[in-house]
């Protein structure tokens, strides 16, 4: 395990100013806790001295060449048991900081990040809002497609995730959109050779069998309500949400928090998470109608 690099009055100045900082964190216990962080890549999330944390990717050299990135203690794909990949339990927090996407079987790696936490820990997690960066191009991802990758137990991307990725991406960012740049309007991200390119991508993943790394999942805040909550209906998804923040304004990530909650019983499990989603859907849309009038007024 890895400790963290600041003090705990140097972490709670830097969480009172820096809004991404305090959601990753979120009832994180202070001052000390035990946890992983999935793909921490360069930018790992800064923590106290007193916690400890755990670095877990797809691959243990999934950042081999990237200047400063941190050793990955275990390799875990995000099917199968997290439990047996990492020798540890009773976990007190996860974060995930725009690495979901990323993630072949979204619903078996949440699973398995539920089953290390003990009841009351908490998974943290950012993910890019489709609307405001290159996938804006891209349909929603449905219950369907989730179930799939769920029976399937994908432990790499699909042809499929990997074909879209490459093909329906645009060359467009968030400022773009933001300034009010019509996306419709926008290029492919690969040009005219993105169909062609996209084939290609997609063949040479199904022969040679690599891990070929891709936005498996587009979501935004509410779509992934959505989901969760089809899921959750199929006993799928066993978390119960906390909180969903929105993308802010010029920016593109929004962020979740969910925990592995105390109760057991089945029926009373699922009213607390059909509860929790249809409270934070309220939240969002009362969001966008608020938007829309300050837009207008």
């Amino acid at each position: 395990m890895h400790s963290g690099s600041l003090s705990l009055d140097a972490f709670l100045n830097r969480r009172s100013t820096d809004r991404r900082l305090a959601r990753l964190t979120h009832d994180v216990p202070l001052p000390e806790a035990r946890g992983i962080e999935f793909g921490p890549a360069n930018n790992p999330t800064a923590l106290p001295q007193g916690i400890r944390v755990t670095y877990v990717d797809h691959a243990t050299d999934a950042e081999v060449g990237l200047p400063d990135a941190m050793t990955i203690d275990y390799a875990w794909a995000g099917s199968g048991s997290l439990a047996a990949a990492i020798g540890q339990e009773g976990l007190d927090f996860a974060i995930a900081a725009q690495v979901a996407q990323y993630v072949p079987n979204l619903l078996g790696w949440l699973r398995g990040i539920h089953a290390v936490l003990r009841p009351g820990g908490v998974l943290n997690l950012s993910l890019p809002d489709r609307r405001f960066m290159f996938d804006v191009g891209r349909a929603n991802s449905t219950i369907a497609e989730l179930v799939e990758a769920s029976l399937l137990d994908y432990t790499r991307p699909s042809l499929r995730q990997v074909f879209a990725h490459t093909y329906e991406a645009l060359a467009i960012g968030p400022g773009e959109i933001w300034a009010g740049e019509d996306p419709a309007r926008a290029p492919r991200l690969c040009g005219d050779a993105a169909l062609a390119l996209a084939y290609k991508q997609a063949g040479e993943t199904f022969t040679s069998g690599r891990y070929q790394s891709c936005h498996c999942w587009v979501f935004t805040p509410l779509s992934f309500l959505d989901a969760v909550e089809a899921a959750a209906r199929l006993g799928l998804f066993p978390f119960v949400l906390n909180q969903i923040a929105a993308a802010e304004p010029g920016g593109f990530e929004f962020y979740v928090s969910m925990r592995r909650d105390a109760e057991s019983d089945p029926q009373t499990l699922r009213g607390l998470q059909e509860g929790a989603i249809a409270h934070l859907r309220e939240v969002l849309k009362r969001q966008q109608r608020t938007a829309r009038l300050l837009a207008t007024s």
